[in-house]
């Protein structure tokens, strides 16, 4: 795996499935399964497990070269964006800047390895019976010819947001988009305003956590949700600052919340050029979101969280399998730990901070997820 650069943030690029069990013979950096069938021995860090014990054997050192490697690339994080625009009057420049810049967004998340969708609710351009100089058309390739879909990449929810109304518009449309989204992607909210909202942080989060199906934005212990605030908040002052950006109608202190809350970015809506909000944007969702893997499966059956194991090779170094871990909290004692998810019924295998910040770095490494042989218990 080849790890990309985006704004001079390292990201880890493909990632490889090592499902065990197979019938294929191919190994790593050598052939841990010569054509012989006879076992090398080969091993998977210090002190991790051995390959070429027997699929489900709880020792992994049996010599049956049965559990072989079969390589498949491996999904990064789901991620479904929506994109909500203040097209009212005061916004004609601001939704030019974002029709202008949202294809190399889109490329720069693409490039990241996410598996990106993007709903957009806002206006589109109204022509007749005389043009307005309101409302956006995304241009291909993110979007279809003359502002259509392209499915299942691309959706636009042609509805008028006005200046105040963008946290009421989410819950009240929900049904108009609802269908496009996913079950176990991350929802990240992107609002472009130069206003406030008429609806406070706190009812739109308890409301938006209520909808159905149960669970799609997380809970109020673990929101499933990112909320990106650009808005009136002035460049270099501190985030809910009262001083407003020199073109805002309003601070958007209540957008801002809503950054604070689930950890999103929050940048100005004044930028004469948005190359620098949008690259700010795709910076902190890849920082965010950029080492979680999905849980590999298995073609004819499903994968065994209990038999996993994550190995990263350095771009300089011997390969090192690195530590499963319990959950979050026992990162701070697992510098290269890993954990799931959810237990039962894991869909992420996510990296601890700071090994996502070390393998972040490393422009040759790779990571490989074995699945199906034997591994040690979760610390």
């Amino acid at each position: 795996m080849r790890i990309r650069t985006l704004a001079g943030v390292a990201l880890l690029g493909a990632v490889a499935v090592v499902a065990c069990g197979s019938s294929s013979k191919k190994g790593f950096g050598g052939d841990p399964f010569p054509a012989d069938g006879t076992d090398s021995g080969a091993s998977f860090g210090d002190g991790g497990p051995v390959l070429g014990g027997s699929s489900g054997s709880s020792s992994g050192t049996s010599g049956n070269p049965s559990c072989a490697a079969a390589v498949t690339t491996a999904k990064r994080a789901e991620v479904d964006l929506i994109i909500l625009i203040d097209t009212s009057g005061s916004m004609a420049e601001e939704t030019a800047q974002v029709q202008q810049n949202i294809n190399d967004f889109a490329k720069s998340i693409g490039q990241s390895g996410l598996d990106y969708r993007v709903i957009m609710v806002a206006e589109k351009p109204i022509v007749f019976p005389f043009p307005l100089p309101t409302g956006i058309c995304v241009p291909p390739p993110l979007a279809g010819a003359s502002c259509g879909d392209n499915p299942p990449l691309f959706h636009h929810i042609n509805q008028t947001v006005a200046s105040t109304d963008s946290l009421s518009l989410i819950l009240s449309t929900y049904d108009k988009w609802k269908g496009f989204l996913r079950q176990d992607a991350y929802k990240v909210f992107i609002e472009i305003t130069d206003d406030n909202s008429d609806l406070d942080n706190a009812a739109f989060d308890t409301q938006l956590l209520a909808k159905q199906p149960a669970g799609i934005f997380g809970d109020a212990t673990k929101r499933k949700y990112i909320f990106d605030a650009i808005c009136g908040w002035k460049d270099g002052t501190p985030v809910l600052d009262a001083t407003k950006c020199s073109t805002a109608v309003n601070t958007g202190d209540q957008y801002q919340h809503l950054s604070q809350l689930t950890g999103g970015t929050v940048d100005s809506v004044c930028k004469t050029s948005y190359a620098s909000v949008f690259n700010n944007l795709a910076k902190g969702l890849v920082t965010k979101l950029g080492c979680d893997f999905a849980m590999p499966t298995a073609d004819g059956g499903t994968i065994d969280p209990d038999k996993v194991v994550v190995r990263y090779t350095p771009g300089s170094g011997p390969p090192r399998t690195l530590t499963h871990v319990t959950d979050i909290s026992k990162c701070a004692a697992n510098a290269d730990g890993w954990y799931y998810d959810r237990v039962p019924g894991p869909s992420k295998i996510i990296f601890c901070s700071t090994l996502c910040a070390t393998a972040g770095v490393d422009t040759t490494g790779k990571v490989e997820i074995l699945a199906g042989c034997s591994a040690p218990p979760p610390k």
